[in-house]
């Protein structure tokens, strides 16, 4: 059975609003269907491009535009709706669809341009809508940056940051990209597509693609090292190959996606760790606003609950504060950049005198800094350097 490209990636947009990973069912699904390889570079395209743009999508549907459904249904009619409204496709290369979606709505919105379905909004909510960004997450932007550059830097990048575990592997990325070394001796900025490093099994043996603004805490840490909440395990692998010992604990080791550290899985919450640790990260789950060029995040943000993440992450926090001795240094991070997930935990840090670094830019209180894509290329990211 042949099943459209649409059909397939309507059904994972549907599947990411419900908080699955888009990755992880497209991959069954191409097994399950024997999806050739040209074609799965299209299907991921649609459901990225769809899920970038559904705000649009859903207006110019008639639909509300601030929460997205999970129904099928729904998605794919975004779907048909994109391929028309955005790529001008014609009726006649997807007359399959036209068995639930009108026709003529389709030939209506070909001679549609996007900018005519948003006319009837302000011009910073027109850039909003276009761009599908929630409203509470532009008001957070905007106060750290200006938002539409913030989500636009995100959106059309023109490369990746990767961190070398083997110099011999700056030879080969020279013939395949243009470098740019980064502000540590391990990083650099590859300007091309990243399917080039994936090919040639460059990951993660020789080198591991790393945003930067991850890459820095393990530049940060001294000593002994507890990645308190670590899957996948990037920031344990650097640190370890920094050479300090280190041990990576997650609830579930299959979360995993490196090795050559030693991993422990237990709850963050009630760690079975003693004061022994010289460093202690903690990188807790975050509203991942710093990852808005990520479907599921955009899908993700509209349904997400702040409040309880805020808890959760300040239990996380008392946690990883019980385990300090006098002179460890504990290092938080998230790749969000509100203040309630970040700065908003400070008080909770009393007693700790805050460690200035010159890396990223600075926050709204002594000790923290912040990446952001229109300014220093990586995500979006927030960290702190405190020490007992």
């Amino acid at each position: 059975m042949i099943v459209p490209a649409e059909e397939i990636a309507a059904k994972a947009l549907s599947k990411a609003v419900k908080g699955k990973s888009l990755k992880g069912y497209l991959e069954k699904e191409y097994k399950r269907l024997g999806v050739p390889d040209s074609v799965k570079p299209v299907i991921v395209a649609i459901v990225s491009n769809v899920a970038r743009r559904w705000m649009v999508l859903a207006k110019a549907l008639g639909y509300p535009y601030e929460r997205p459904k999970a129904s099928v249904k729904y998605w794919r009619e975004l779907v048909i709706a994109y391929q028309a409204l955005f790529r001008k496709v014609p009726p006649s290369k997807v007359s399959w669809a036209f068995k639930s979606f009108p026709k003529e709505l389709y030939t209506s919105l070909l001679r549609t341009e996007p900018s005519e379905v948003l006319s009837d909004l302000k011009p910073e909510e027109r850039d909003r809508v276009y761009l599908s960004v929630p409203e509470w997450v532009w008001e957070e932007i905007s106060k750290v940056t200006n938002p539409k550059a913030f989500v636009e830097a995100l959106d059309n990048r023109e490369g990746f940051w990767v961190r070398v575990r083997d110099p011999s592997a700056i030879s080969e990325l020279k013939a395949i990209y243009e470098i740019t070394e980064g502000p540590f001796e391990d990083t650099y900025f590859l300007r091309g597509p990243m399917r080039e490093v994936i090919r040639r099994k460059l990951h993660p043996e020789k080198l591991v693609i790393m945003e930067l603004a991850s890459a820095t805490i393990a530049h940060l840490v001294k000593g002994k090292v507890l990645d308190l909440t670590s899957a996948p395990g990037g920031k344990a692998l650097h640190s370890w190959d920094l050479g300090h010992f280190t041990v990576a604990n997650d609830i579930d080791v299959r979360r995993f996606a490196f090795k050559g550290f030693e991993i422990v899985a237990s709850d963050a919450r009630l760690p079975p760790f003693r004061k022994g640790f010289d460093t202690v990260i903690l990188d807790p789950d975050c509203t991942g606003i710093g990852r808005l060029h990520s479907p599921e995040t955009r899908l993700w943000l509209p349904l997400v609950n702040r409040k309880k993440l805020v808890e959760y992450q300040a239990q996380l926090i008392k946690s990883a504060l019980a385990l300090l001795k006098e002179g460890s240094r504990f290092i938080y991070s998230t790749c969000t950049i509100t203040y309630d997930e970040n700065e908003g935990h400070a008080e909770l840090l009393e007693g700790l005198e805050p460690v200035e670094v010159e890396h990223a830019s600075p926050g709204f209180l002594e000790g923290w800094r912040r990446y952001l894509p229109n300014v220093h290329k990586t995500i979006g990211f927030t960290f702190a350097v405190y020490e007992k």
